[in-house]
């Protein structure tokens, strides 16, 4: 009895000595909580700490963390930081993003390139999800990694009969290279049967002076306002420096609004690569249009797609504007990665890449798509038996409010090459 009471009185001490020295005992050993000596460093860093214990009182007032390009690999133990808001992670190579989702705090996150394979259920993938589901503002660069396809192009093709009418819909890729062809067989014997070719523009048919003109001057201010005092300066000067190569000075770049230097810029990034337009699926089809006096039907006019492009919210464009000058030593590497998708016809990848369009560009893609439907459905309602090859671009045949998902609504039976 007397050794028990000796121990509940030990106990007491002990509990009574750690109680008074709280400050001592309510610490945190870093390299207990992060596996990743870099994760630990930039935390030590931001407590402006060089001691291996840290009280967590003041472990938990971190509510921002930025760490760009730290060499971080592993996130575990960064749910320690309850109180963290913030978190700048761009750069680093990291493949498990869940810890993240036990920072019930975060509001935003950046996390530079991620990289997209198609599998959309990829645990990757279902972290961002579930954080934009839980209200945290996550801003990433989705980048395409594909393996090269092997064979003729199988690209985004569909047939749609009602009747005795029938319209072939292929998506297309405008920019490309000779690894785009062979087209599947399929793909040229829907073309050899057609009346009619209905592309968005009939390219071959316009004056290239006047549009480009009419681009130019669309893309002008016309309120007094400069591009300098809109953008940030070095986004300004970044633009001007690459824009040099088209011969354009800062007076000139000044006057122009950021959604049409995006345009600029994207031309100058595409001279630098071995891609061009003379091998895009759409200009391909109109020179074989051309070849057997195929009439050809545009469903767009310059007019419209200029509007689409230009009707953007200000602060939209030069987000665009932002994030094309940031990734144009990526821009052959992109255009690649697509041509592999198309070429593979992977269409599901075209519908999450649609939907991942956000704001003003997914409202226009929508409205474009409404009034090209609504065409192709004029040539579904005719009653002269002709055959329709449409050619439109991959994005207008993926996902939600896609033309194929239009006609489908509308009752029309849209069958995949497998199927017809």
């Amino acid at each position: 009895m007397l050794k028990t009471i000796k121990y509940i009185l030990l106990l007491g001490i002990i509990i009574i000595s750690t109680t008074a020295c709280s400050p001592t005992s309510e610490t945190i050993k870093l390299e207990n909580y992060f596996q990743d000596d870099s994760l630990e460093m930039v935390v030590r860093k931001e407590l402006k700490s060089e001691n291996p214990k840290v009280s967590k009182k003041k472990f938990a007032t971190i509510k921002s963390l930025k760490a760009p390009e730290a060499g971080i690999t592993d996130l575990e133990g960064i749910e320690k930081l309850t109180s963290l808001n913030y978190l700048d992670i761009t750069g680093n190579d990291i493949d498990d993003l869940s810890p993240l989702l036990s920072l019930e705090n975060l509001s935003e996150v950046d996390l530079g390139d991620v990289y997209f394979t198609g599998d959309k259920e990829a645990p990757m993938w279902s972290v961002l999800e579930k954080l934009e589901k839980n209200g945290v503002e996550v801003h990433t660069n989705a980048r395409l990694s594909f393996e090269e396809h092997v064979g003729p192009s199988e690209g985004v093709f569909y047939k749609v009969k009602k009747d005795n009418q029938t319209v072939y819909l292929l998506g297309s890729i405008h920019l490309g290279d000779q690894s785009l062809y062979p087209l599947n067989e399929q793909i040229n014997t829907a073309f050899e049967e057609a009346d009619h070719l209905a592309v968005e523009i009939d390219i071959g048919d316009l004056d290239e002076m006047e549009v480009s003109q009419t681009i130019m001057q669309q893309g002008m201010y016309q309120d007094g306002k400069v591009l300098s005092e809109v953008v940030e300066e070095d986004v300004f000067n970044d633009a001007l420096e690459q824009l040099s190569a088209l011969g354009m000075n800062e007076e000139i770049v000044d006057q122009f609004q950021p959604w049409f230097v995006t345009m600029l810029l994207s031309e100058v990034a595409l001279q630098e690569t071995a891609l061009n337009a003379e091998f895009g699926i759409d200009k391909h089809f109109i020179e074989r249009a051309k070849d057997k006096s195929l009439p050809i039907i545009s469903l767009e006019s310059v007019e419209s797609q200029i509007a689409s492009m230009s009707s953007a919210p200000e602060e939209e464009q030069i987000e665009s504007l932002e994030y094309t000058i940031e990734s144009i030593d990526n821009f052959e590497e992109e255009l690649i990665q697509l041509m592999r998708v198309w070429r593979s016809g992977n269409t599901d990848v075209f519908s999450q890449l649609r939907e991942m369009n956000q704001g003003s560009d997914q409202l226009a893609m929508d409205e474009r798509d409404l009034l090209m439907s609504g065409k192709i459905e004029e040539f579904l309602n005719g009653d002269n038996g002709d055959t329709y090859f449409v050619v439109v671009g991959s994005l207008h045949l993926a996902g939600e409010n896609s033309i194929t998902d239009l006609l489908k609504t509308r009752g029309y039976s849209v069958e995949p090459p497998g199927e017809f």
